[in-house]
C-alpha cells in the first residue's frame, strides 16, 4: 500500500496485480485459437455487456472517440450539420463531430450536475441540428428525460455519450439504454476499463447495430464485399477477455466507488466546498470524484504540497480550445461553464483506494479551508 503521504490521483498496479493470473490464462487459452480480432472472445463480451446493461445490441470498437464518430456516420451526419453538445465536456466528445464534418452546436450546462442543460437545447435547435449528445459527465447521467422529449419533438437522435458512466442509472434504466445510441470508452482508468484502448456502442434498434457494425470493420458484408465506406474500429480479443472478467465484478467496484465517495461527502460536508450528489432518479458511479470551490488553486497548491496526486477536468471550455476559436463564442454565452472551469477540481477515487487516503486528503483539503 502506498504511504498516506504520496497519494496518486489513480494507481491501477493493485487492480492488474488482483486480475493477471486469470487475465494471462485467458490470453494463453486464445493464443491456443489464433483469433485475436474479432470472433468468439468478442462476440461474448458483446452478449455478456448488452445482458449486464439490459440493452439489445451491443457493438465493440477501438475506442471511446471511434465509437461517438461511427454513430454519428451511422445517422449519416456530415457536412453541412450540427450537432448539439455542452461546452463543458472532455474534448474527444466535440472532435468526434468534427471528424465526421459536422460542426458543433455548444451549448451551456446545469448548475448542479455538470450535464448539459435541456432549456438550452431546445433553445440551439434549427433545421440544421441532426443530433443531440449528452455527456454523462463524471459518472451521473444527464437528464434523458428532458432530452429525449426535445429529440421525440423535433426528430432529432440522441446520442449518449457514457464515456464516464458506465453502470449509471438514470430511472430505472443504465446508461447507454435511453437514447437511440450508447456510446463508451474501455479507457484503463474508467469504471470497466481495459489494459489498453477499446470502446462500445449501445442500440435497441437491430437496423442501427447492423449499420454500426458495418461501419466498424470497412463496410464488410461477406468476403471482399464492402457495402459502405466504414473504418477499422475493432476490439481486440486481448482486451475483450479481460474485460469478460473484470465485468462479473463491476457491481462491487460501483458499490466501493460510492462507499469512498460517501465518506468524502462525509468528511466535507461541513467545509465550504460543493460536493457531488446523487440527484432523483439517478445513480452516480463516481468515475471521477469532483468538487467546486472558488477556493480551487488553493486547495491544489496544498494537495501538491503534501504529495497527494489531483486533476482539473476541465479548466478551458471546448469553445477556447484553438481548433474551435472560429465559432465565434464568447465566454458571456457559458456563465455555468465558465465558472465550473474555475471551480472544479477532482480528488482520487479508484477502487482500490484504501479509506485511509480519503481522510487523508480531507485533512488536507479542510485544513486548508479553515
Amino acid at each position: 500500500m502506498p504511504n498516506s503521504t504520496n497519494i496518486p490521483y489513480f494507481d491501477l498496479t493493485h487492480q492488474f496485480a488482483n486480475y493477471r493470473t486469470a487475465w494471462l490464462e485467458e490470453i494463453e487459452r486464445l493464443g491456443q485459437t489464433g483469433n485475436f480480432i474479432l470472433g468468439s472472445a468478442v462476440n461474448k463480451l458483446e452478449s455478456e455487456l448488452a445482458e449486464y446493461l439490459g440493452v439489445n445490441h451491443v457493438v465493440t470498437v477501438a475506442n471511446g472517440t471511434d465509437a461517438i464518430v461511427i454513430a454519428l456516420r451511422a445517422f449519416g451526419v456530415g457536412s453541412g450539420d450540427t450537432v448539439i453538445v455542452p461546452n463543458f465536456t472532455f474534448y474527444a466528445s466535440v472532435e468526434a463531430i468534427s471528424l465526421v464534418g459536422a460542426k458543433p452546436r455548444l451549448v451551456d450546462i446545469c448548475q448542479d450536475d455538470f450535464n448539459i442543460d435541456p432549456k438550452k437545447i431546445r433553445e440551439a435547435v434549427d433545421d440544421r441540428v441532426k443530433a443531440i449528445l449528452p455527456v454523462h459527465l463524471f459518472g451521473l447521467p444527464a437528464n434523458m428525460k428532458e432530452i429525449n422529449s426535445i429529440g421525440e419533438e423535433y426528430g432529432i437522435p440522441v446520442i449518449e455519450d457514457v464515456a464516464q458512466a458506465f453502470g449509471s442509472v438514470y430511472r430505472d434504466a443504465f446508461g447507454g439504454n435511453i437514447g437511440d445510441f450508447g456510446c463508451f470508452s474501455f479507457y484503463p482508468t474508467k469504471v470497466l476499463g481495459a489494459y489498453g484502448d477499446g470502446g462500445m456502442i449501445t442500440t435497441n434498434c437491430e437496423e442501427y447495430a447492423e449499420k454500426v457494425r458495418l461501419l466498424r470493420n470497412h463496410g464488410i458484408t461477406e468476403p471482399n464485399q464492402h457495402e459502405l465506406i466504414g473504418c477499422t474500429s475493432r476490439l481486440d480479443a486481448v482486451q475483450a477477455v479481460l474485460l469478460s472478467l473484470k465485468l462479473k465484478s463491476v457491481s462491487q467496484v460501483i458499490k466501493r466507488r460510492r462507499e469512498l465517495a460517501d465518506r468524502y461527502r462525509q468528511l466535507l460536508q461541513d467545509y465550504p466546498v460543493e460536493i457531488p450528489k446523487d440527484l432523483p432518479d439517478r445513480k452516480h458511479v463516481f468515475n471521477i470524484f469532483t468538487i467546486r470551490s472558488p477556493e480551487r488553486n488553493k486547495i491544489a497548491d496544498s494537495l501538491q504540497s503534501h504529495k497527494i496526486g489531483y486533476q482539473i477536468y476541465y479548466p478551458m471550455p471546448i469553445h477556447n480550445q484553438i481548433p474551435y476559436q472560429g465559432l465565434g463564442y464568447s465566454d458571456e454565452e457559458f456563465p455555468k461553464t465558465m465558472q465550473a472551469c474555475r471551480d472544479v477540481l477532482s480528488l482520487p477515487l479508484y477502487p482500490e483506494m484504501p479509506d485511509q487516503h480519503v481522510d487523508r486528503i480531507c485533512e488536507v483539503v479542510c485544513a486548508t479551508l479553515d
